[in-house]
């Protein structure tokens, strides 16, 4: 089931989404997968259940660790088959997914997903776009905000400064300093398919706020779906915030999310 995702809250699509986010957790923070194929993931369960494979998602949370690891594994594997080319079809025909078949009480045809699988690429899609990249977002700012002081460089690129100049890489000393400064800092993520660049999002911040930019961590995946702000001041915060907990903003026509940066170790 789903709702407009436009007549929602935030707060009521995180907790309309509850087992969905529940899942999405225990792929990224218990077993570190990476968190935009994890979005796919749970994508793909959730168009499970909406074809008829009723309480997919809360059944699999009762499953062991090392058995959630081996669905995402097979997930992973179904969803490369369904997003590769007609051409590359014949070998994934005979694949088989034990741990999914268990899971579902019969088995999962792959036929059935090729014969149907421009819908099913579709609703995937819309349910990463319309709901994982909207309410799960602060489980990945989580994810990222509890890495710094061990490896602060595994998911963000090199900051650049206001003065457009790159810091160079990142030291631990450089981590532990994003985290004091985390209290005048961003998360600002973009809608797949339209990423913002470093050098658009420092220039519309810069234009419309005036020079209160210190540094901007981007996302390394190449898709480019999230950045890490952070300002001069707390004061550039709430200016930019203007008291509210979301706002939007559009850079070049591509939608930008904007929210203050808060870790998990701190929630």
């Amino acid at each position: 089931m789903a709702l407009p995702v436009e007549e929602l809250t935030l707060v009521q699509l995180q907790q309309f989404h509850n087992i969905d986010r529940m899942a999405y957790s225990r792929l990224v923070l218990t077993h570190r997968f990476d968190p935009f194929p994890s979005m796919k993931i749970v994508a793909f369960w959730n168009f499970l259940e909406r074809i008829g494979f009723k309480h997919f998602l809360h059944n699999l949370l009762h499953f062991s660790d090392p058995m959630i690891f081996s669905l995402a594994k097979e997930t992973l594997v179904c969803l490369e088959c369904l997003f590769c080319s007609p051409q590359e079809i014949f070998p994934w025909v005979h694949l088989d997914f034990p741990e999914m078949n268990k899971l579902v009480g019969q088995e999962i045809l792959l036929g059935f997903l090729f014969k149907n699988r421009e819908t099913v690429k579709g609703m995937i899609e819309d349910f990463v776009k319309d709901v994982c990249q909207v309410a799960f977002m602060d489980i990945v700012e989580g994810n990222l905000g509890c890495k710094p002081s061990s490896n602060p460089d595994s998911e963000l690129d090199s900051p650049t400064s206001d003065d457009g100049g790159d810091n160079g890489e990142l030291s631990t000393d450089d981590g532990k300093a994003r985290v004091d400064s985390e209290d005048r800092s961003l998360f600002m993520t973009f809608s797949r398919g339209h990423p913002v660049s470093n050098q658009e999002l420092h220039g519309f911040i810069v234009g419309k706020y005036g020079k209160c930019v210190e540094a901007i961590y981007m996302d390394k995946n190449p898709k480019r779906l999230f950045a890490c702000v952070v300002l001069r001041s707390h004061s550039d915060l709430s200016r930019i915030l203007g008291g509210q907990k979301l706002v939007k903003f559009f850079i070049n026509g591509k939608q930008v999310r904007v929210r203050r940066f808060v870790p998990k170790c701190r929630k």
